[in-house]
């Protein structure tokens, strides 16, 4: 079961596959409010992602300066550091949060950007979701806090925060009434038997979810395997020959994790390099508890109705 669509990288250096993952990767969902790869990209996006892999001391320099083992926070430190240096964008703002006369949080700003000349506030966000049943309400997140439905809501909330009135006193010159976009990445992950139901976008990012104890899926009988920790989720994996390891070495690995895991499979390269071809959480079988579980999915049936 190949990763769906096929999607690669051309750059060698982690955090500059990962900083591309965010620019350029499919979106897992559609919001309404998609900004288009390329209008954060811009017209020298490639040839300076192209300059990093050679030379990544900046980046790397600008991720110790504040490091983090939180997925989210990386991700937001990338974004960061690209807003920084495209040319084509100027950061007015960020993490900038909004309270009402009481101090209650109504919302947080991810990013306020001037982009090629226009105001723009900009949400990012990058999910991990496995697919329970048939419908979109069993996309969880392998953690059991997080669920597709209560992100899009709030994501949906977090769009409309600039036309707030109790942002306006909190909004830098020029953004009132300003563009409102998202930037979506990630990967969704479905049963590999049966075959997945309609994903929310046809060109996410999919892989495959089974029970750790079993035969892995896989694509080619010589396939190798990796483990990816939290911080490696994003891009796919390119590692050398002696992070990679057999099917039943790694599952005896994982035994004593109670939650899923992130793997890889990979195939050589031409340069000695080992390639992701397709990625899967494997689940223990304690997985999901129940009790967990039905407090995550009488979160999602408190929604409205959409």
């Amino acid at each position: 079961m190949a990763t769906e669509p096929a999607f690669d990288l051309p750059y060698a250096h982690p955090a500059v596959r990962d900083l591309a993952f965010l620019l350029i990767s499919p979106s897992p969902w559609r919001c309404g409010a998609d900004l288009p790869p390329a209008c954060l990209l811009g017209a020298e996006g490639a040839a300076q992602l192209a300059a990093l892999d050679q030379n990544p001391a900046p980046l790397l320099a600008w991720l110790a300066g504040r490091p983090s083992q939180r997925l989210g926070h990386y991700a937001e430190r990338l974004f960061s550091f690209w807003f920084r240096h495209a040319p084509h964008i100027r950061l007015a703002a960020e993490n900038l949060t909004i309270r009402n006369e009481e101090g209650r949080t109504l919302g947080e700003f991810d990013f306020l950007l001037w982009l090629d000349g226009e105001p723009w506030h900009l949400e990012t966000t990058s999910k991990f979701y496995l697919q329970l049943g048939a419908d979109p309400n069993g996309l969880i997140g392998p953690g059991l806090r997080d669920a597709w439905r209560l992100k899009s809501n709030k994501l949906a909330t977090q769009l409309e925060l600039s036309r707030h009135p109790a942002a306006a006193a909190r909004l830098p010159d020029g953004f009132a009434g300003c563009r409102v976009g998202a930037r979506l990445s990630g990967w969704f992950f479905y049963p590999a038997d049966p075959p997945p139901s309609a994903p929310p976008a046809a060109d996410q990012l999919r892989g495959w979810h089974a029970p750790l104890a079993r035969p892995w899926p896989r694509c080619h009988a010589d396939s190798r395997w990796t483990w990816l920790p939290r911080l490696s989720w994003l891009a796919p994996a390119r590692v050398e020959a002696a992070d990679t390891h057999e099917e039943s070495d790694l599952r005896a690995r994982l035994q004593l994790h109670p939650t899923p895991q992130l793997v890889a499979e990979l195939q050589a390269a031409a340069d000695g390099s080992w390639r992701e071809v397709a990625r899967g959480f494997v689940t223990p079988a304690s997985w999901p508890d129940p009790d967990r579980l039905a407090e995550l999915q009488a979160r999602i049936a408190a929604l409205p109705a959409q």
